[in-house]
């Protein structure tokens, strides 16, 4: 799915963020957020892996002291997370197991609020690290993450449980775009790879 058309779908279900009150847990995703730490099917790995090549030649080639003079469009995975059929309720299931938290609303790009109980974009998880993706019925299409600094052991711990016991059941892959690292979510050591960079 296009970025644009992600976000056609889901702006009838925002609202300006001095509608919703501040209370409990609200996490915050910003435009450019969207499947930038993804979690895709294992079988994409080879087209992953290839992508991130080409991105990182890219970057090296047009590289300058102010940025870069190219950018790169990433194209769709040839296996997309929809085709998985992984339903809605199996994910909300999974991930509250682990404690993690529904949310009721969406801070978007800081000034509007998405409604999570309405629309078609779900987050769960804590102050510092939230699980979103979108659904198409009662199946999910994209998963992705934000994540920054986790201080505390049962926190980790419940994360990285999470993580594992989706990549087993699923056969998923993280992939982080940002620094163009990818994890294989069925290999505990790997997972501590990608968590250990935000343990403090």
């Amino acid at each position: 799915m296009k970025l644009l058309d992600f976000f056609k779908i889901f702006c009838q279900s925002i609202a300006p963020i001095n509608e919703v009150k501040a209370d409990g847990y609200l996490p915050s995703f910003w435009e450019d957020d969207y499947c930038q730490i993804e979690i895709a099917s294992f079988e994409n790995k080879e087209y992953i892996l290839k992508t991130i090549r080409q991105i990182s030649d890219l970057a090296n080639n047009s590289r300058t002291d102010f940025g870069f003079t190219e950018t790169f469009g990433r194209g769709q995975m040839p296996i997309k997370t929809y085709s998985k059929e992984i339903r809605t309720y199996y994910l909300d299931k999974l991930l509250t197991e682990f404690e993690f938290e529904k949310a009721k609303s969406i801070n978007y790009d800081s000034h509007k609020i998405l409604n999570c109980e309405t629309g078609s974009i779900k987050a769960y998880g804590f102050s510092n690290f939230t699980i979103f993706f979108d659904t198409q019925d009662e199946f999910v299409k994209n998963i992705w993450l934000s994540i920054s600094l986790i201080v505390s052991v049962r926190q980790y711990d419940l994360i990285q449980s999470a993580l594992y016991c989706l990549g087993e059941e699923c056969e998923m892959v993280l992939i982080d775009w940002n620094s163009l690292e990818l994890f294989d979510l069925r290999d505990r050591t790997q997972i501590d790879k990608y968590l250990n960079d935000y343990w403090k």
